[in-house]
């Protein structure tokens, strides 16, 4: 599997992560670091691109 494929299952992961916080009411903290964790996931997609 290439980086971009792998990268790719990252972000869903995290995409996944992040809606299961919501559904479970998360606190903003935790809310916070999941959204930057993505962010980062999605720079790093954007800059193989």
């Amino acid at each position: 599997m290439d980086d971009i494929s792998l990268l790719e299952e990252k972000i869903e992961s995290v995409r996944q992560e992040m809606y299961d916080a919501y559904l479970n009411g998360a606190d903003d903290d935790d809310v916070l670091h999941i959204s930057q964790k993505l962010d980062k996931l999605l720079n790093q997609l954007h800059s193989l691109l």
